[in-house]
């Protein structure tokens, strides 16, 4: 029981830590801050803006099995922080995984049946993957 409790624990805080925003790397001029849903998202540069910072925030961790990242939740995470800088809008630059280590839970028994004792044990791990979105916070003119 104090193992599960363990590993839980461990999940968790990987979690967390996997989670976290990145600082922004301030590039230009600041500006005051504004609601996030007034940053517009751009894949293509926009024809004239200042660049003001590059961000980066996490889109979700997966266990074992890669599943596709939550980029509305991602996206919204840069919103936020664009709108902290006072940037109108965000410039998509790319999307990528950073190994966040790896998690295995495992079990395992003995016992004694007719005349032959038994045993065996198991285990199920694998990666923990952050994935996560780089954007630069822009101010279109």
């Amino acid at each position: 029981m104090k193992f599960l409790q363990f590993c839980a624990a461990t999940l968790a805080a990987a979690c967390l830590i996997c989670g976290c925003t990145t600082r922004p790397i301030i590039v230009g001029q600041l500006r005051p801050a504004i609601r996030p849903e007034a940053v517009r998202v751009y894949q293509v540069p926009p024809r004239h803006f200042e660049r003001i910072a590059i961000i980066n925030s996490s889109a979700g961790t997966s266990w074992i099995f890669p599943d596709r990242p939550s980029m509305e939740l991602g996206i919204s995470r840069l919103r936020e922080q664009a709108a902290a800088l006072g940037a109108n809008g965000i410039l998509l630059q790319r999307v990528y995984d950073v190994s966040a280590g790896g998690l295995a839970i495992g079990g395992g028994g003995f016992g004694y049946s007719g005349h032959s004792f038994y045993g065996g044990a198991g285990n199920i791990g694998g990666p923990l993957i952050n994935h996560r979105i780089e954007a630069t916070a822009i101010y279109v003119r």
